[in-house]
């Protein structure tokens, strides 16, 4: 089967299809009537020889070669879009466009608020989706052009995949204003190991920085609650003797004690990442250049 071959609108009905699972709201994203998706259907099933779609109830699930097929479709079609978008005019001020970054807890709770606050002077039409995306999966979403952004920590290697620091933040532990250590000036690496933690982290198991540095020194410190949110965490240190170890910025957004690490932990760092596809398109552009740097400063 060559491509000259084929009617390529038919890949945009397979996409509009694979996403919805509906004749009818494929119809409606594509702006034609159902009659008119269900013969585009016919004619690729017939050149394909699959069926691609099957009912189940009220949703028509994908067959294995559907399931094959979406990955480079996706991506081909986001390509071609990038291309026309290239040349496009990019007004700021008119565009209603929803941006969707993968965000982890940090990130969300940090700079979220702050890109929402200069999209409400910049671009006051424009929307933003957060989306909670496995790291394992963001390459591939990004690709898809399922996600337009990712902010996460510099774990991310693929060719196909730019990125940029945004934030680079020093880790400090928080207690309660009632914690027996509230009142010091400070902490000793004995205190700290004295302490009971709380550790913040997406992932089931596993340490964070702190850990790995602690490890190094022989050492390991008591963690009696693993939570995956920081503002859970923080709430719980103002009922409970409790520690977190948190970034400075996050640490400045609740009541709580704060005390320099007692060891030397590297910085968190989150950097922005985009698919190399989006380098030229207009709006991709100007938020990489006239938005996400005002982070830095």
């Amino acid at each position: 089967m060559q491509l000259n071959q084929l009617d390529l609108n038919l890949f945009l009905t397979f996409e509009a299809i694979y996403t919805h699972g509906n004749l009818t709201l494929a119809a409606r994203t594509l702006n034609v009537t159902q009659p008119a998706v269900s013969n585009a259907l016919a004619r690729l099933r017939d050149r394909l020889d699959d069926p691609l779609f099957v009912h189940a109830g009220k949703r028509m699930n994908p067959t294995p070669m559907a399931q094959r097929m979406i990955g480079p479709v996706r991506q081909a079609l986001r390509l071609l879009q990038a291309g026309i978008d290239a040349d496009a005019e990019f007004d700021p001020l008119s565009c209603d466009k929803t941006i969707r970054i993968a965000v982890g807890d940090v990130g969300e709770t940090i700079l979220l608020p702050r890109l929402l606050e200069k999209l409400s002077h910049l671009a006051p039409q424009m929307k933003v989706q957060a989306l909670h995306v496995p790291r394992q999966s963001i390459a591939r979403r990004l690709s898809l052009g399922e996600i337009d952004f990712a902010l996460d920590i510099p774990l991310l290697t693929n060719s196909q995949l730019r990125h940029c620091k945004l934030v680079s933040d020093a880790n400090v532990c928080a207690v309660g204003r009632r914690h027996p250590l509230a009142g010091r000036k400070k902490i000793s690496l004995d205190d700290y190991l004295g302490m009971t933690h709380i550790h913040v982290s997406s992932r089931s198991r596993g340490g964070g920085l702190v850990d790995i540095e602690l490890e190094r020194l022989g050492l390991s410190r008591q963690v009696t609650v693993r939570l995956q949110h920081y503002q859970a965490a923080f709430h719980m240190i103002d009922a409970v003797d409790l520690a977190v170890t948190a970034p400075v910025q996050l640490t400045g957004m609740y009541d709580c004690r704060t005390f320099p690490l007692p060891i030397e932990v590297p910085h968190l760092d989150l950097h922005l990442y985009w698919h190399v596809a989006t380098d030229q398109v207009p709006i991709s552009q100007w938020l990489r250049q006239k938005v996400f740097p005002l982070f830095r400063q």
